[in-house]
């Protein structure tokens, strides 16, 4: 894959429905170039995985999408694109001494609550990955969550961060790791991404389509679905069929 050069064009707007939904636009109408992210301080339609809403405080955190044209990506190897933004992710937070995890398939852990969640949409073109937007948001100067199971780089390190400078750290990480996402390097990648997976190798409860389970999840499968050990046999889920209980 081309390196991305991720950062190199910054779309910053106070307000919009969904930074992928206008980065989408963009691109419908040539308006941006690959590599280029799209910020802002509010969403009001900001969204997340399972058709959930992403919701965040006015101008506390970040809010984005990266726009990426992979070079050569087959659809079946679409998860490295999770992988890399993943992995991006815990590495720029390690940058402020915060350990995560990723708990599958894209949200980020901070000792057990949510700090981050990931949302990729894909176009395609035939079996190859034409276009990808990449929605990233995490959580950063808010501390009031109500009910959700949530984090923030403030709560996690008791010091406030702009995030147009996280964005930065985090744009230099993916334009690293970017440009390993391609078929010689996705097993590393993907060794990687499961070294850090969330509740990897320990008996938890889970719940599918047949009911609620005790289950150890042992890695992910190169199109990027869960792999859960249950009772002597070895199971796979795609984005929906398991819940973590």
């Amino acid at each position: 894959m081309k390196l991305a050069l991720f950062g190199k064009e910054i779309i910053h707007l106070s307000d919009i429905d969904s930074t992928n939904n206008f980065a989408a636009k963009l691109l419908s109408e040539n308006l941006c170039q690959n590599g280029a992210v799209i910020m802002a301080d509010v969403q009001t339609q900001g969204k997340g995985q399972r058709g959930n809403v992403w919701l965040s405080e006015s101008g506390k955190n970040l809010l984005s999408s990266f726009v990426i044209k992979p070079d050569n990506l087959s659809v079946e190897k679409q998860s490295a694109l999770t992988m890399a933004t993943s992995l991006s992710l815990l590495q720029t937070l390690r940058k402020f001494n915060i350990e995560a995890q990723i708990k599958w398939p894209n949200d980020i852990f901070v000792n057990g609550k949510k700090i981050a969640g990931i949302l990729i949409e894909n176009q395609l073109q035939g079996t190859r990955i034409h276009c990808s937007i990449i929605g990233i948001g995490l959580n950063i100067n808010q501390i009031s969550f109500s009910e959700l199971n949530a984090t923030s780089l403030l709560l996690e390190t008791n010091k406030k961060v702009e995030p147009r400078t996280f964005l930065n750290l985090l744009s230099n990480e993916m334009n690293e790791l970017f440009d390993a996402v391609n078929s010689s390097e996705f097993e590393n990648l993907k060794e990687e991404y499961e070294s850090h997976l969330f509740q990897m190798n320990e008996w938890k409860n889970y719940k599918d389509e047949l009911g609620e389970f005790s289950g150890k999840i042992i890695g992910t499968t190169d199109e990027g679905k869960l792999l859960i050990e249950k009772s002597n046999t070895i199971a796979s889920y795609a984005m929906k069929e398991v819940i973590f209980l």
